[in-house]
């Protein structure tokens, strides 16, 4: 295809998000393991995560409220979901899955559920970069973005043309991507979220469409050639700092060159398990939209493409679930006929979606078993328990162990005690974290930041 100068400069502002990205991966490239490489997938909600619509039905006792409703769905007087959640640690021998869970019958022998986590940081309605980074805004429901996000520096670590894909809802994002308040690569520098899934595909398989998003990709990769090569034209004629960073964007962009080099390398993989073409969902069709993302991340997933996916189910302040009502004002504040009905039926959703990547996974060999053997599922809300939430509980929900590298079948809650604050043994999200980067062998000890002093430690009870 013959690109004239003029396109490539109109189009250059088409060049897909995930490219910030890849040259974070060029080093890990350099030495890939032998055995099957873990797989994650986070998926975020929000507007708080009730820690009954996780839990086994068969152990409530052991949360630190009864799960007694009036007629709207709220809590009877006398509970409250900011009491500290009893100590208890166990395997889960038998688990009764609850209303919203029914569809992951089929892998309940590999979920483990987490309660009583602390948030280590002030949150009210959302968490945005520090549930996931582990650092503390400066103040609360704060964007501030202070760190790298756990998502994004496991990609770093995972070698794939595209280390991290992320998909999400936004009912106010036209233009397909969005600054979504959830995954960034380091101190202000937020990971831009495809939004529609049209856009995610052309710009993740437009490489193997024999269309319009096929000869979007070609453009886009007609622009790389054109400004690397522009870039190698001007540097004998200059010196000293613009020099230097003439040099970082050169090699950025014969990073980003070289791993779509690596993306057309495995066109048949990709053609093998590439997302039905679909068009314009409605972003208001939030399940829709949710089913779309899905199938970019079962798709990316089983090709090969990434071993990390953030899925951003929601977004509160912009979705709203059709038939059930909006996230903030409906949900959030009561507004709609039931609370406890609406909650579960979002879950549901949720459920179902993670239940149809995992079965997935679980269709194709790898090693001495299958691809949902070497994956985790990571299911928990950006502002821990409730709506208006405290952080003294940030219910989590893994499904899968990583190979073996993981515990599996546990229940965990530490029974964190508020005077207990600035012990070692005092567990909050980031250790967590901690957790997964310990079991994938990578340090942990720099992750986030330290609360009162104490850094983040991996849960020893989880790992395998």
């Amino acid at each position: 295809m013959n690109l004239h100068r003029r396109k490539l400069l109109a189009g250059a502002a088409t060049l897909p998000p995930f490219m910030a990205s890849l040259q974070n991966s060029i080093q890990a490239r350099a030495n890939p393991s032998q055995k099957p490489m873990p797989r994650f997938v986070f998926c975020i909600k929000s507007n708080g995560l009730w820690a009954e619509m996780i839990q086994p039905q068969n152990m409530l006792d052991l949360l630190p409220f009864k799960t007694e409703y009036d007629s709207k769905g709220r809590f009877e007087k006398g509970n409250s979901r900011k009491d500290v959640t009893p100590p208890a640690e166990q395997k889960i021998e038998k688990f009764a899955p609850s209303e919203p869970m029914q569809t992951l019958e089929p892998f309940l022998d590999r979920i483990s559920i987490l309660q009583g986590i602390n948030s280590g940081f002030g949150v009210y309605h959302k968490g945005a970069y520090q549930t996931l980074g582990a650092f503390q805004g400066r103040r609360r429901d704060s964007h501030d973005v202070g760190g790298q996000t756990i998502d994004s520096l496991i990609a770093q670590h995972l070698p794939r043309p595209i280390p991290h894909v992320c998909l999400g809802h936004d009912s106010k994002s036209p233009s397909g991507v969005s600054y979504l308040p959830t995954s960034a690569q380091g101190k202000d520098k937020p990971i831009a979220f495809y939004t529609k899934p049209s856009r995610a595909y052309k710009e993740l398989f437009g490489v193997i469409d024999s269309g319009a998003a096929g000869d979007e990709y070609q453009v886009q990769s007609g622009i790389l050639d054109f400004f690397a090569e522009d870039t190698k034209r001007i540097q004998s004629n200059i010196a000293g700092p613009e020099r230097e960073q003439l040099d970082r964007y050169l090699h950025a962009f014969d990073s980003i060159r070289k791993s779509r080099k690596e993306v057309e390398a495995i066109q048949e993989k990709l053609k093998k398990h590439a997302p039905k073409v679909t068009g314009e969902i409605d972003p208001n069709a939030v399940p829709d939209i949710i089913a779309g993302h899905t199938d970019i991340a079962i798709a990316s997933l089983l090709s090969g493409l990434t071993n990390v996916v953030t899925l951003r189910f929601d977004l509160l302040g912009s979705t709203s679930y059709p038939g059930i009502g909006g996230l903030h004002g409906g949900v959030g504040h009561g507004q709609v006929k039931n609370i406890l009905k609406a909650r579960k039926a979002i879950c549901g959703i949720h459920f179902e979606q993670i239940s149809r990547m995992a079965t997935a996974l679980d269709s194709i060999p790898e090693g001495d078993g299958t691809m949902l053997d070497n994956t985790i599922f990571v299911y928990t809300s950006d502002n821990g328990e409730t709506h208006h939430s405290s952080g003294v509980n940030y219910p989590v929900m893994l499904l899968g162990n990583l190979g073996g590298r993981l515990a599996s079948q546990r229940y965990f809650s530490p029974g964190n005690e508020q005077t207990d604050r600035n012990k070692p043994g005092y567990t909050r999200l980031g250790d967590v974290w901690a957790t997964f980067l310990a079991a994938t062998g990578l340090p942990y000890k720099d992750f986030g930041a330290p609360v009162n002093g104490v850094t983040h430690q991996p849960i020893e009870s989880l790992l395998g």
